[in-house]
């Protein structure tokens, strides 16, 4: 018998190893019934025979998995061709041959016949999208686009432009229009890829100028929010600088408006400059500063070349509690330079004897010194200067308000001398633990980090050494450092090994510090230093502004108000933060009215943070760059705050085309960069790309079916059951 034509056997063993098998069973099973089944007649001996033979068959039929040969049909699809049009700001540059970038390529496609007079394809294979950010389909004429995307994603780009083909629709090629900008800064491989998978290349036209662009922009990293009259507070900047290698910059500072401060930075080979300059103010108030660097010749935008940042100016005394348990030389020299320095009113509490403890008050004027209590009481003063065994000052209840007081409070707590407790009574406020072992003779190295911070800069060397200081008497290694610990500076001994000597430690919404040298009175006694401001004196002072500038409360003031920010880019939301030197649970909002040059941009309500009961917070975006002021609506009087708003837009300044881009994107994907006059060829060509339509087949198997397994199992059982009932074993 003759099989269908579509009838296929598909073994899962060769066949010729099938048919030695069935030969073999076959012959063994003859073999097997001719001699057993002897004592039963040779009818029934044959239809066993028959059952069992049948079956095996069958069984040796399945590993031959007979199957039908059936014929798929090709998928009716209809194959559109992409054209991608860069509309990202950079191309309203006018450097083809005076129109824009985007002028020339709808320009481009018209020449070419891609788009008609009108702006709408020609060919209604052709789907024309637009892209900067993302792509999306152009529904309208081409000609009614413009430049005005904020930033280009070439990845997202090209994920986004086969999203919009619809079901049943794939893409023959995707054609690019555009100067290479690229800010989403993923590896064009990678975005290609993306097109591969989808058997789609990818065509590029380039339009603009491939030269270098010359910029240079400039940004506040850094500033202190407040400072003191007369002590020196650090504005930093850096100079982002395109095409400007190997030149001289010219810097200036200028405070409300007025140039005080002029400077030369050398650009070398570097993208990002650091320039810095230090301000004394002799008086009380709040002072802008901006700082501008000069345009150099050929540049492409001069708006963003300057930055501002605003002072505030203070003359309030920073209210300080020196606790000492254990009188030593480091304690005592530190209770007489706050003493004398104007900025610290001092508070002290000596214990000299047991049970006996002695109050020093700097303002002998003042109220009877009474011991804080608790977290508020503590909240007093600004910052916390422990000794040593100030467990015999303080009790558990007083040690965990102390806790509290930093945690919740914002407050400012220095370990001067190491463990200021028992073993086990405030690990989880102090930063480090260290150990009672000792080494020494050790000099203090500043951290690569604090090199350039107050309680340093001017002590130490270019390398953050001490070299012409006095040395400690001794430096105790670090047994265990808290997490979200930064060391501010080393302990190097006369072998050279380093270890933690100072470590500072975010505690909640404050701040500790652990100085772990003993000896740093010795620094009091520097034959280079004259008079009451010897390095000792310096270091404290600066080491305590250095703390609580970067706090939210103003020494002597119960509420502080400010931005998150002096300079905020536009797009982005200002955040403001109310911080309260004690936690008021009936404070829970405070209106906000925020201006632009004396005109009302916007209200805020600032609602408690909850993160802190002792802050209130809240955002608003503007929608202008300019000079905003923020005033706080409290019950006993407002309190302002300035920022800047700036616009930073790298497509208007980083302009130069990326050729290099578009071609790395192309050849990844299967495709090429091609001139403007081959893109009329290249679509017509695609147009009459044949495509593989050849039917596909498959195999549907014919032997995995119920009935099969039954029909094979009832043979088997039928000889299996006849077998027992007609006695053969």
């Amino acid at each position: 018998m003759k099989l269908p034509e579509d009838i296929v056997f598909d073994p899962l063993i060769p066949w010729p190893v099938i048919l030695a098998i069935f030969l073999a069973l076959g012959a063994g099973t003859v073999w097997l019934y001719l001699t057993l089944g002897r004592n039963i007649s040779r009818r029934r001996n044959i239809a066993l025979l028959v059952f069992r033979l049948v079956g095996l068959a069958l069984i040796l039929i399945l590993l031959l998995q007979p199957s039908r040969r059936e014929i798929i049909p090709p998928p009716v699809r209809t194959r559109v061709i992409l054209v991608a049009l860069d509309t990202s700001k950079s191309m309203k540059q006018t450097d083809e041959q005076r129109a824009s970038r985007l002028d020339a390529a709808r320009q481009t496609l018209i020449e070419q016949r891609v788009l008609g007079p009108n702006g709408f394809p020609l060919d209604g294979r052709v789907r024309m999208v637009e892209f900067s950010d993302a792509a999306r389909p152009v529904t309208g004429s081409a000609l009614d686009l413009t430049a005005k995307g904020a930033t280009t994603s070439f990845h997202k780009s090209v994920s986004s432009a086969f999203a919009t083909l619809a079901p049943g629709e794939e893409a023959a090629a995707l054609v690019l229009l555009s100067d290479g900008h690229d800010f989403e800064m993923v590896n064009p491989v990678q975005t290609a890829l993306l097109a591969r998978n989808r058997r789609t290349p990818i065509y590029a036209v380039a339009f603009g100028k491939q030269g270098k662009v010359r910029d240079v922009s400039t940004r506040i990293i850094s500033s202190q929010p407040y400072c003191y009259v007369k002590q020196k507070a650090r504005i930093a900047a850096s100079l982002r600088l395109i095409g400007c290698e190997l030149e001289e910059i010219q810097v200036q500072l200028l405070r409300n408006g007025a140039v005080v401060r002029s400077v030369k930075v050398a650009a070398g080979d570097e993208q990002e400059v650091p320039v810095e300059f230090e301000v004394v103010e002799p008086e009380v108030g709040q002072f802008e500063y901006e700082v501008r660097a000069l345009p150099v010749e050929g540049e492409s935008d001069t708006a963003n070349n300057s930055a501002l940042t605003y002072l505030n100016v203070i003359d309030q005394q920073i209210q300080v509690l020196l606790l000492e348990g254990a009188p030593y030389w480091d304690s005592a020299f530190l209770q007489r330079s706050l003493m004398r320095n104007d900025k610290f009113n001092v508070d002290a509490l000596v214990k000299y004897a047991d049970r006996k403890l002695r109050p020093i008050r700097k303002n002998a004027s003042a109220d009877e010194f009474k011991l804080p209590q608790n977290a508020r009481e503590f909240g007093h003063y600004d910052v916390v200067l422990l000794g040593r065994e100030v467990d015999g000052i303080l009790s558990m209840a007083q040690i965990t308000a102390l806790g509290d007081y930093v945690r919740e409070g914002g407050g400012t707590v220095i370990f001067t001398r190491g463990p200021a407790f028992r073993p086990g009574t405030a690990e989880q406020l102090e930063p480090v633990l260290w150990k009672d072992e000792a080494r020494e003779k050790v000099r203090l190295q500043a951290a690569r980090m604090a090199q350039v911070v107050g309680p340093f800069k001017g002590l130490t060397a270019a390398d953050g050494s001490t070299e012409s200081l006095p040395e400690m008497i001794a430096g105790h290694e670090a047994d265990d450092a808290k997490a979200l610990s930064a060391i501010l500076a080393h302990a190097k001994d006369r072998d050279g090994a380093l270890f933690p000597a100072i470590v500072h430690r975010r505690y909640g919404s404050g701040q500790v510090v652990s100085i772990g040298v003993d000896g740093l009175w010795r620094w009091g006694f520097n034959p280079n230093m004259e008079g009451p401001n010897t390095a000792f004196d310096r270091f404290w002072d600066q080491l305590l502004l250095w703390l609580l500038a970067a706090r939210d409360i103003l020494p002597s003031k119960p509420y502080s108000f400010r931005p998150n920010s002096a300079n905020i880019p536009l797009g982005e939301k200002a955040g403001f933060r109310l911080s309260m030197r004690h936690p008021d649970a009936n404070l829970r909002s405070v209106p906000v009215r925020i201006t632009l040059a004396e005109r009302e941009a916007g209200r805020i309500m600032l609602t408690p943070d909850p993160g802190s009961s002792s802050r209130l917070i809240g955002d608003f975006l503007p929608e202008k760059t300019g000079r905003y002021q923020a005033v706080a609506e409290l019950p006993d009087g407002p309190l302002q705050a300035r920022f800047i708003v700036y616009s930073e837009n790298l497509e208007e300044t980083e302009v130069a085309t990326d050729a290099a881009f578009l071609l790395r994107l192309c050849e990844a994907s299967g495709g090429r960069l091609i001139k403007p006059d081959e893109l009329g060829k290249l679509i017509k060509e695609l147009r009459n790309e044949e495509i593989d339509v050849a039917p596909k087949t498959r195999l549907v198997s014919l032997w995995d079916r119920a009935w099969v397994f039954y029909v094979i199992g009832m043979l088997l059982g039928l000889d299996w059951y006849l077998r027992r009932r007609w006695g053969l074993t």
